[in-house]
């Protein structure tokens, strides 16, 4: 008995020494990191030879510790050029300074293409000549699946020619404000609002998704990517509530175009932990044409886009959207009041407290007999959760 609780409490000390070490030995790392701004040019965008715009981005690196926003190029010369010897000049979007594009290029899948930049100050940057590539059809597909919804791309190329799969895509969904609004102080009175002109109940939100999602069948023997997962959506996500929109875009790359994707993808996203890959340099297929050893980042590539949408309503859905924190919240910031001339005065003051919003009613004959009140506008007004109340034109109604 005596060994036994020897060797147990042997067992105890030697664990509690591992983690006194592990911890004592854990200290904040400070990088050091040089004192330089490598100004480097970045060239990001995609040659669309599908009859589709084509638009090119230009901007500088700036220091990682910088509070600096993202410096864009303006006034450059973009051009796109195939081997035929054809070119195409880009425009610069004027609500869009460093972002160039032209509404179409002839479609000729036969040539190859690449990239000219001429800086405002006389540089010039070539891009390699890349393989026009032609993305077949892409389907989507859905389950639901360990309590949230998830979403697949699904595509097959029979010649075997595409491989290597870039996808990007664009959600957006419908949510209410936490309280709903029937009533607005104008000048000193409560009027009734009408819908839809006044509706501040239903938003919608768009985000386009800013991961790099990639995907290969080079592994297998028929190119065909089968329930490949771009989203899952908790089932108490607020994006499922009431109704969810993807707009799913694909673009085959050629094996040069996915492997600086890939880099580009782990060092953006797997660079949190000792086991992830460590930050590597980004070699593009974009050259200085005067200074060969300039670092440009980037890498472009040519072909054409297939896009699928698949829009789903709450009805859908196996399971039902609950709300959150924000809804317990609003509804305590509630003052209920009888409408008669001292309340009313009560309320509206002059000036008018530009936070005091109505909200709800009981009626009697049309007219309000109690009113509901917030001061906090996050509540009632959908609008400032980051949307807009005009419906997209693809939604359904």
């Amino acid at each position: 008995m005596m060994v036994f609780r020897f060797k147990y409490f042997k067992l105890i000390s030697c664990v509690s020494l591992a983690c006194l070490l592990f911890y004592a030995c854990k200290e904040k790392y400070f990088p050091q990191t040089n004192d330089v701004n490598p100004d480097y040019l970045v060239i990001d965008g995609f040659i669309n030879t599908g009859g589709d715009s084509t638009i090119i981005n230009l901007s500088r690196t700036f220091k990682l510790e910088s509070k600096a926003i993202m410096a864009v190029e303006k006034g450059a010369t973009v051009m796109v050029e195939n081997d035929g010897g054809a070119s195409f000049t880009l425009t610069e979007i004027a609500a869009k300074p460093g972002s160039y594009a032209i509404p179409a290029i002839p479609q000729d899948h036969t040539k190859k293409y690449r990239l000219r930049v001429i800086l405002k100050g006389g540089k010039q940057y070539l891009s390699d000549f890349v393989e026009s590539k032609v993305s077949p059809p892409v389907e989507l597909t859905y389950d639901f699946r360990h309590e949230q919804l998830n979403i697949y791309a699904n595509t097959e190329d029979v010649s075997g020619k595409s491989k290597y799969y870039n996808y990007t895509f664009t959600e957006t969904w419908e949510y209410q404000s936490k309280l709903k609004s029937l009533w607005k102080v104008v000048g000193r009175e409560i009027r009734q609002r009408h819908f839809p002109e006044d509706n501040i109940f239903y938003c919608y939100h768009t985000l386009t998704s800013g991961k790099i999602v990639l995907t290969s069948t080079d592994a297998l023997i028929n190119d065909k990517v089968a329930d490949f997962q771009l989203v899952n959506i908790p089932k108490n996500s607020e994006k499922i509530g009431q109704q969810y929109s993807i707009l799913v875009k694909q673009n085959v790359l050629t094996k040069g175009g996915f492997q600086f994707l890939s880099n580009l993808k782990k060092n953006t996203e797997s660079v949190g932990s000792i086991f992830d890959a460590q930050p590597s340099l980004l070699y593009g297929n974009i050259h200085s044409v005067s200074n060969p050893a300039e670092v440009v980042i980037g890498y472009v590539s040519a072909g054409t886009i297939t896009q699928k949408r698949l829009t789903l309503l709450a009805r859908d859905f196996p399971f039902h959207y609950q709300g959150n924190a924000d809804d317990k919240y609003c509804i305590a910031s509630l003052d209920t009041f009888w409408v008669n001339k001292g309340e009313v005065q009560k309320y509206i003051i002059d000036p008018v407290p530009p936070q005091l919003i109505p909200v709800g009613d009981s009626s009697s004959r049309g007219k309000p007999v109690w009113i509901s009140a917030t001061p906090e506008f996050y509540c009632v007004d959908c609008r400032l959760q980051g949307g807009t109340n005009v419906a997209p034109p693809y939604w359904i109604q």
